[in-house]
């Protein structure tokens, strides 16, 4: 019977002449894909007339339907019905050219879409470390800059402490965060509380050349009161003088693990 070509669209004309020219004994499959193809050009001229967020979801849903029916036809065999799917490790290979091939023929001005926000986060951020096995550089605030560096060795030498013991001493109080404030009021690089800072002639607990002058001040004054004892001056540092002078032998455990901290920074700093 002769087609009528004002019967069909441009995409069911190719597929009828497909049908026709098959032989009886093709494979189901031809036909389901062709089904396939057809459905979603169906879909595609429903849509021509849509907003252009509908035309962005069709052209999408274009795009990963005829993925998907390569896909299939590549772990197709014989018919779709009775072929064995090819074992994961030999089939995804192939996944990767279907892409490549599908999109090297789309259109020039077809929308793309857009990546999901986890993935935009990992291509924003710095996965090198976790690439190469290598651990990844810490983030600024948990290291001591240049700036912080020269302040540390200025208060070394006046006040007479090693800038590792100051380092360490930083590392531990605020992760060298400038803007740091603890729960009980602490504030700046060596948390310092606000009557203690005005004791030492800190106007500004939040600027780091006055915070790490007063707090190292500070260490030096403990230093002196413990005759050197850096057991001590720490402990008094963390829980108070007055506390150390009156229950040396019974530290609370927040400020054990603060001097074992301190101390493991301090040989970090130093080694």
């Amino acid at each position: 019977m002769a087609l009528n070509p004002a019967q069909f669209t441009l995409p069911s004309l190719a597929l009828a002449t497909e049908r026709k020219a098959a032989p009886s004994g093709a494979p189901a499959a031809s036909s389901r894909f062709a089904e396939r193809l057809e459905r979603i050009a169906v879909q595609e001229a429903r849509l021509k007339q849509g907003s252009p967020e509908e035309l962005h979801q069709a052209a999408e849903s274009l795009r990963l339907s005829t993925l998907r029916t390569s896909l299939n036809a590549l772990l197709d065999d014989e018919s779709v019905d009775s072929a064995p799917l090819l074992p994961l490790p030999t089939a995804l290979p192939q996944a990767p050219a279907v892409m490549q091939s599908y999109l090297a023929n789309l259109p020039a001005d077809a929308p793309k879409a857009a990546a999901p926000p986890q993935q935009r986060m990992l291509a924003d951020a710095d996965v090198s470390g976790v690439i190469s096995g290598e651990p990844a550089a810490a983030p600024r605030s948990e290291r001591s800059s240049p700036g912080l560096d020269h302040l540390i060795e200025k208060a070394s030498r006046r006040y007479g402490v090693e800038a590792g013991l100051i380092r360490a001493v930083i590392k531990a109080e605020s992760n060298f965060n400038p803007r740091a404030v603890s729960h009980a009021g602490a504030q700046g690089l060596m948390q310092l509380m606000p009557a203690t800072a005005r004791g030492l002639g800190v106007t500004d607990s939040f600027d780091p050349e006055q915070n790490i002058m007063g707090g190292t001040r500070f260490l030096r004054s403990l230093l002196d009161r413990y005759n050197g004892d850096v057991d001590s001056a720490l402990a008094a540092y963390n829980w108070g003088p007055g506390n150390v002078d009156r229950k040396p032998d019974r530290l609370p455990r927040e400020t054990r693990e603060y001097l074992v901290k301190v101390k493991q920074y301090y040989t970090g700093f130093t080694a």
